[in-house]
């Protein structure tokens, strides 16, 4: 007796991917080649947001869907929570997402509790602690004021910041959070972190539970939000943590915009109660034009794109045949969301 296809969905354009095109598609060749190299029992379709937008539906419905969603926020290619909705049916069984953080997904109550969920974590650990590097050393090394002098015409040495013996509090230690220690040790840095126990995670001086993140902010001065948004995280980051930190702190975000409260962050930048901010996750995004982010000296505004890299695509697909395998075969997969936690 031949066995059930598989039948599984590729939908949506995953953000700051290098590798999509025209027609919203973003899977190579060999990306396709690697998927249904798992089984041959397996049927692939690759949908777009405007297909299902002007009412092409892919032909049988998902088993597993691989997707890159926009939550309740439509945005650029990814599937906004219309088209989300078409595509979860009685037979799917299993959602990976292109993202790290799913709380938007979850948000939109469409994933049945029966419906297994995964998470991308650590496909963009690797790219995302690069720039968490960059923008401490952008910092450091005063490079925006060198980029305005040397507009200027103007040669005037600064007093830079020696990383040395400096205290780096990443708020998540998770694939990103461990990446970015790992990447800050080679500059001598204290590195210190956060996570819902006390329990240690590799590369890390010290680490703090959640509970004692007002002590954990005093002593520090680089800090970065690498954790998922939740309930729990959500304006985590406001006027009385802000009131904790030193002068000379600097706030980095590539995380999600709702963990911090971003009129108290205005508030603490322009009174110098801390030195600036690195924001690639922002409240509303794309961010209007009259934002007075946008206009706030000391803070740098990217476009949640901090991850990019032309590996993206590659690192997604590893990570999804190999969770693809485990299906196949009735095996646990990796990452798969602890809905409690919402990550």
């Amino acid at each position: 007796m031949k066995p059930d296809p598989i039948n599984v969905i590729v939908a949506g354009v995953p953000r700051s991917i290098q590798k999509s095109r025209a027609d919203g598609r973003w899977l190579t060749p060999q990306h396709e080649k690697q998927i249904t190299a798992v089984s041959a029992r397996i049927s692939l379709v690759h949908t777009t947001e405007n297909e299902l937008l002007n009412g092409t539906c892919p032909p049988g419905n998902a088993h597993v869907l691989l997707v890159e969603a926009s939550g309740d926020q439509p945005y650029q290619n990814e599937i906004s929570a219309p088209n989300m909705a078409k595509l979860v049916t009685p037979e799917l069984a299993w959602v990976q997402s292109c993202s790290s953080g799913v709380g938007h997904i979850l948000d939109l109550g469409l994933i049945h509790p029966e419906i297994r969920l995964t998470n991308a974590a650590g496909v963009h650990a690797n790219a995302l602690a690069e720039s968490i590097l960059a923008a401490i050393l952008f910092h450091a090394k005063q490079l925006r004021q060198r980029i305005h002098n040397q507009k200027n015409k103007k040669w005037l040495e600064l007093h830079c910041t020696e990383l040395t013996g400096q205290t780096l509090l990443i708020i998540g230690t998770g694939a990103i959070g461990c990446e970015t220690a790992r990447l800050a040790r080679a500059f001598n840095l204290h590195i210190t972190g956060i996570r819902r126990t006390q329990k240690p995670a590799r590369y890390f001086d010290e680490i703090y539970p959640i509970n004692e993140l007002s002590k954990a902010l005093e002593q520090a001065n680089y800090i970065v939000i690498a954790c998922p948004l939740t309930p729990e995280t959500q304006g985590m980051i406001a006027a009385p943590q802000f009131s904790r930190m030193k002068p000379n702190a600097y706030l980095i975000n590539i995380a999600r915009g709702k963990i911090i409260d971003e009129e108290a962050l205005l508030k603490a930048v322009t009174s110098q109660q801390i030195s600036g901010a690195f924001l690639d996750a922002l409240s509303q995004e794309p961010l209007p034009g009259d934002h007075p982010l946008w206009q706030t000296a000391g803070i740098t505004i990217i476009p949640h794109d901090s991850h990019s890299s032309p590996l993206i695509g590659d690192n997604i697909i590893n990570l999804f045949c190999e969770n693809l395998h485990r299906f196949v075969e009735s095996k646990p997969l990796i990452n798969l969301v602890d809905r409690s936690r919402g990550y």
